[in-house]
């Protein structure tokens, strides 16, 4: 089973097998249904979840720094923890700055802005927690033959550099434009933040509720873990689970691993 948690862990058990967490609960989800870390299809998920038409690619506020010969990526808003009103005032820039060339953004959260072309541009990129503190040139050049998306990087630091900017962003990395299968038969228990969401995925969604049966589910998808309750928290302590937070994740093997883990979060609130 995959448990994947919108929250952070403030304390990794001992003994337990890593795995690798995308640090956002909609990434991990995304990992959970089988796509690919490095290519998810993000902006085809909050396009439909956000009722939007044509096709659109996710755009990320970062951090560049730069040396003579090349640059690198060493941090993405969510590293910086970008709030909410410094995020959209840069949003509106853009928004107006793109609008010239028919290009249309559109707010998700403070991380993470989708981007609409009136041309259709294809793009290979991964995501910048991907490529974080590597050389960006092979990345860059891998981006697309006609040269759209370096162009759109260069202008945005470019815009930055033109205005008083007291934030540590500097800059937009676009990505995640893969596309969504078509939905699978998985049986998914979610919270209904989340319910949304997973109908896109899956043709097979249930709220969650004391009532259900957890080995019916192959993924469940929350907002907190402590909305499931004892009953189930105790079920769970048997089986084996891929645990996947936002700033962490491992395989549960043994109840041993989990009744510690389960412990640490107790006493950390």
């Amino acid at each position: 089973m995959h448990v994947v948690i919108d929250a952070q862990c403030n304390s990794i058990p001992e003994r337990m097998s890593p795995l690798t967490s995308e640090g956002n609960v909609l990434l991990n989800f995304l990992l959970s249904l089988g796509y690919e870390p490095t290519n998810p299809p993000y902006a085809d998920l909050l396009k439909r979840h956000h009722n939007l038409e044509g096709e659109w690619f996710i755009v990320t506020p970062v951090h560049w720094e730069a040396t003579h010969n090349d640059a690198m990526i060493v941090a993405s808003a969510r590293d910086l923890q970008l709030e909410e009103r410094e995020s959209r005032s840069w949003f509106d820039v853009f928004s107006q700055y793109l609008a010239e060339d028919e290009t249309v953004l559109y707010y998700h959260d403070a991380e993470t802005w989708l981007l609409n072309t009136n041309k259709k541009y294809s793009l290979n990129a991964k995501p910048p927690h991907h490529i974080l503190h590597q050389s960006i040139m092979p990345e860059l050049i891998q981006l697309d033959n006609s040269m759209h998306w370096q162009k759109f990087i260069t202008e945005s630091q470019m815009l930055f550099a033109s205005r008083p900017n007291h934030s540590l962003i500097n800059g937009l990395w676009v990505w995640g434009n893969a596309k969504l299968n078509e939905k699978k038969a998985l049986n998914i228990c979610v919270d209904t933040h989340f319910f949304s969401f997973a109908t896109l995925c899956s043709t097979q969604v249930t709220v969650y509720s004391p009532e259900i049966k957890l080995k019916d589910f192959q993924i469940l998808l929350l907002s907190e873990f402590s909305i499931l309750s004892k009953q189930h928290q105790e079920e769970l302590k048997k089986m084996p689970v891929h645990l996947y937070w936002n700033n962490t994740a491992y395989l549960m093997n043994s109840g041993r691993w989990y009744a510690r883990l389960w412990r640490k979060i107790i006493h950390a609130n």
